[in-house]
C-alpha cells in the first residue's frame, strides 16, 4: 500500500483488522519458521529496546505473525511518554493526554487491551477561559485587545498570546497536502517558524510573547523548523474533522501501557540500561547492558529517543543524515508540578481558575478528571523550554515552592489554601532528556533517512513517524517497523 492509504487504512479499520487483512503480513506466517531457525536455542527472533507503546506494539504485532520477541527497558516501568500520577487525585497525566477520535489506532489499541475510555473533551471546555496575566495584571480577552503593551498588529489585538501562532499557521499554511510535509518537494519550505512569523507581520517582541515564552514545539521560534508546525497543523486538523471527542483511559492512560505488556507472551525486562548496540558481520545483533550484560538476537528494534540513543555506542556506527538526526535531533523541554486546592479560591475571588503568564509561573491548566465534570480536581502548572530550563535548576523543592507564592501573589485568596505535590521534568528524566522531538530549519530533510534500517538494526517511536503526531504517532512507527522486520 501507498502511504495513504497505508494512513487511512489504519485510521478506519484498527490496527487488529490491517494486521489480519495486509497481504504482506499473512504471506511472510509462511516464511517465520525459517526465520526462527536462525536464533540460537533460547533466543528471540526479535528484540525491542524500549517498553513505550511503540515498543510494545511493534512486539504484539510480531508476536501475532509467530515471532518470539522480547522487550527491554531502562526504566522500572512500561509506558514511556505516557506517565501517569496513579496517586494523585484524578490521575493527572504528565505525558500523553487524550486522543481524538481520529485516532484509530489508539482507539483500536484500548479495545484491545481492555480498558475503559472516557470521553474527556467536553472537560477541557468546561468553565471559563484562562484569564492573561501580563506580570502582575490580570487581563480579559477586551482588556488585553486595549492594553498599552499589546505588540501584535492591530487586526490581531484581540488574540491571545497562547492562540496566535497556531491560528496564524493554520491560516496561512504553505502546504497544499499536510501528507507531504517531508517530501523533497517541501523543502524549499522549510525555513524558521521566525521566519514565517516575520512573513505574516509580526514583529521579534511579537513573536517573542506569542510563542518563544511557551513554545509548542523547540525553545525558540528560531529554532523550529515552520514545516514541523503546518505538518503538526495538518494532523490536528485531521483529528477534527474526525469528529469533537477526546479520549482518555478512566484511571489513567498508564494503565493502558500496563495492560498491553500484560498480553505479550514474551519477556518484559525492566532496569535494563543499554550502553551499546554490535552488530556483527552476519548481521547478528548483541545489546550490551550496563550491568555488563548482553542479549543477542537475529534482529533488534530500537524505539529510543535519539536524545538518548546518541548515549549509546553502535558498532558498525550509522552514516549519513541519520547519524546527524541522531546526534542533533531536538526535544521539548516540559517540567510540570501538580498543584491542588483546599477550598476553591477561583470561585471566592470570582476569576477564571486558568492562569497564562509571561512570568516565572508558567500556565496554570485546570484539571477536571473526577467522578464530576465539574470538579477541579488539581491543577497541572507547566514550565516550557527556557522555563522549564529555570525550574529544573531550582530544583524540585525550591520550584514548588515558587509556584506556590507565585499563584498566592496573583491570587491572594488562594494563600494558604494550595499544596504542589509531585514534580515531573522529562529534561530530567534520564530515559528521554526531553519531551516529544522537534525539527529545526533546514532539519525536515532527515525524515527520508531516519528510520531507515542500519542491517539489522531498525528504528520505531514517534520520532520517525511522517502521518501522526503523539500516541498515533508511536503506533504508525511500530506498524511500518513491524512489515520492515518481516519483509
Amino acid at each position: 500500500m501507498d502511504r495513504r492509504r497505508f494512513t487511512l487504512s489504519a485510521a478506519a479499520f484498527g490496527l487488529s483488522a490491517l494486521a489480519a487483512s495486509s497481504p504482506l503480513l499473512a504471506a511472510t506466517k509462511t516464511k517465520v519458521a525459517a526465520k526462527a531457525a536462525s536464533r540460537q536455542p533460547g533466543e528471540p527472533d526479535v528484540l525491542i529496546l524500549g517498553a513505550g507503546i511503540s515498543g510494545l506494539q511493534a512486539a504484539w504485532l510480531l508476536e501475532e505473525q509467530g515471532l518470539k520477541v522480547a522487550i527491554v527497558e531502562g526504566r522500572g516501568r512500561v509506558g514511556g511518554r505516557i506517565m501517569t500520577l496513579l496517586d494523585q487525585p484524578g490521575y493527572p497525566e504528565m505525558g500523553f493526554n487524550s486522543m481524538g477520535e481520529g485516532y484509530g489506532r489508539g482507539l483500536d489499541v484500548a479495545k484491545r487491551s481492555g480498558v475503559t475510555l472516557q470521553e474527556v473533551g467536553e472537560r477541557y471546555r468546561i468553565g471559563p477561559p484562562s484569564l492573561l496575566y501580563i506580570g502582575d495584571k490580570p487581563l480579559t480577552r477586551e482588556e488585553w485587545a486595549r492594553f498599552p503593551g499589546n505588540p501584535f498588529p492591530d487586526a490581531l489585538k484581540t488574540v491571545m498570546p497562547a492562540e496566535l501562532v497556531s491560528m496564524l499557521v493554520s491560516k496561512k499554511t504553505r502546504l497544499t497536502d499536510w501528507n507531504a510535509w517531508a517530501d523533497p518537494a517541501s523543502a524549499p519550505l522549510d525555513i524558521s517558524l521566525h521566519d514565517f512569523l516575520q512573513q505574516q507581520g509580526l514583529s521579534d517582541q511579537a513573536i517573542h510573547l506569542a510563542h518563544d515564552i511557551a513554545p509548542y514545539y523547540g525553545r525558540n521560534a528560531y529554532d523550529l523548523s515552520a514545516l514541523l508546525a503546518e505538518y503538526n497543523d495538518g494532523f490536528v486538523k485531521a483529528q477534527i474533522a474526525a469528529g469533537p471527542k477526546s479520549f482518555a483511559v478512566k484511571g489513567g492512560n498508564l494503565l493502558m501501557a500496563q495492560a498491553l505488556a500484560k498480553q505479550l507472551k514474551g519477556d518484559v525486562l525492566l532496569g535494563r540500561e543499554v550502553v551499546a548496540i554490535t552488530q556483527a558481520s552476519g548481521g547478528r545483533m548483541t545489546v550490551h547492558f550496563k550491568d555488563g550484560s548482553t542479549l543477542s538476537a537475529p534482529k533488534v528494534i530500537c524505539t529510543l529517543p535519539f536524545s538518548t540513543l546518541r548515549n549509546v555506542a553502535i558498532e558498525p556506527g550509522l552514516s549519513g543524515m541519520q547519524a546527524q538526526a541522531v546526534a542533533q535531533l531536538g526535544y521539548q523541554p516540559i517540567s510540570m508540578i501538580f498543584v491542588t486546592a483546599e477550598t476553591p479560591f477561583w470561585e471566592q475571588d470570582g476569576l477564571a481558575p486558568g492562569m497564562w503568564t509571561d512570568g516565572v509561573l508558567g500556565n496554570v491548566m485546570p484539571q477536571r478528571y473526577g467522578e464530576d465534570p465539574q470538579q477541579i480536581t488539581g491543577f497541572i502548572v507547566q514550565a516550557r523550554a527556557n522555563l522549564a530550563d529555570y525550574w529544573d535548576r531550582l530544583g524540585a523543592e525550591n520550584a514548588k515552592a515558587l509556584v506556590v507564592s507565585r499563584i498566592e501573589a496573583l491570587r491572594p485568596a488562594a494563600k494558604g489554601r494550595i499544596r504542589a505535590h509531585s514534580y515531573f521534568s522529562w529534561s530530567q528524566e534520564r530515559f528521554n532528556v526531553g519531551d516529544f522531538s522537534y525539527l529545526a530549519p533546514g532539519q525536515v530533510k532527515w525524515m527520508a533517512d531516519i528510520a531507515k534500517p542500519a542491517g539489522n538494526l531498525f528504528f520505531a517511536g514517534e520520532h520517525t513517524a511522517t502521518g501522526a503526531r503523539g500516541l498515533e504517532g508511536a503506533l504508525e512507527s511500530s506498524e511500518r517497523v513491524a512489515i520492515e522486520v518481516l519483509g
